[in-house]
């Protein structure tokens, strides 16, 4: 994987996003640029699935559980990330 993208940044970009309000597609786009670097599908859903524990916030758990069904291809294909075959 990049060093300059790894675990620990990821989870770094989705909580920044998540407290500044980005929306969906944006955090969308750091999951897509974390694969593009050699993130790891089952990475990046351990990651997301450990900040989800982290966040108190309710509409902010939500955004994280739609980009976990991104990860795991449960969505549309023109928004899914892996291939899931």
């Amino acid at each position: 994987m990049n060093k300059e993208y790894n675990n620990k940044k990821l989870k770094t970009d989705i909580r920044n996003g998540l407290i500044n309000h980005c929306e969906f597609f944006d955090l969308l786009n750091i999951l897509k640029g974390y694969k593009d670097a050699g993130g790891k599908q089952n990475d990046a859903y351990a990651v997301l699935e450990s900040l989800r524990g982290d966040i108190k916030d309710d509409s902010c758990k939500d955004i994280i559980l739609e980009l976990l069904d991104v990860i795991t291809g449960f969505c549309s294909l023109y928004i899914r990330i892996w291939d899931n075959n």
